[in-house]
């Protein structure tokens, strides 16, 4: 519902099309790959893949594309970390439709946008860091999407399947993730990938019936 709100009020503003909408971060990422859009908007935390990967690992190869990031649990560490991946816009989900409206006209003439709600989270944060960065950045782009999936309840065999690799080397990045965080089970993976922004909570995503994750 949110989605086609977005996108109804996207297509009113003048000069601006919608060429394409996902409902997960894959499916997302496969529509910049298609469409090349001018902006994408995106949820922070998406099934499949974050909106966070979009951008780190999308906006690395498209340095031209305007980004705005969207959520209802923006936190100072997830707003620095954005901006520092090159996020233009910041709106938070409470925010009015005026708001994002007009954060999307400022981000595609070449302004970047915070809306009131992310910009007090920075003030009262007085840019201190937490840890949470610093360690979200020892996992390589796979590393952080396999601990995704693991975080999501998919099994070995179902990461490797989605990822098209095979087990052995998705068994080898979770073991690598496993010993950068010292965790030491898949319920320990989970609370780091909450911790670190990767997920929202777990019980958050539903899947397809095809691709129900198991325990």
């Amino acid at each position: 519902m949110l989605r086609d709100l977005v996108t109804s009020m996207a297509g009113s503003i003048p000069g601006m099309d919608v060429v394409a909408e996902a409902s997960d971060g894959r499916a997302g990422m496969q529509s910049c790959e298609n469409e090349n859009p001018d902006l994408v908007l995106f949820d922070l935390f998406l099934p499949g893949l974050n909106g966070m990967e979009i951008l780190r690992q999308y906006g690395h190869k498209h340095p031209e594309t305007r980004f705005i990031a969207i959520s209802a649990n923006f936190t100072p560490d997830s707003i620095r970390e954005l901006l520092e991946l090159g996020c233009h816009g910041i709106i938070a989900k409470s925010s009015s439709a005026a708001k994002l409206r007009e954060g999307m006209k400022e981000v595609c003439n070449g302004s970047g946008y915070l809306c009131p709600i992310a910009a007090s989270l920075l003030r009262e944060s007085h840019l201190t860091r937490s840890g949470t960065s610093k360690k979200k950045g020892r996992l390589s782009n796979r590393e952080r999407e396999v601990l995704q999936a693991v975080a999501e309840g998919y099994s070995t065999k179902q990461i490797a399947e989605m990822l098209q690799v095979s087990v052995k080397t998705i068994e080898a990045h979770r073991a690598n993730v496993m010993k950068k965080l010292d965790a030491r089970s898949a319920v320990e993976l989970t609370r780091c990938a909450y911790e670190m922004g990767i997920i929202e909570l777990p019980a958050r995503y539903t899947q397809p019936n095809s691709s129900t994750p198991t325990s």
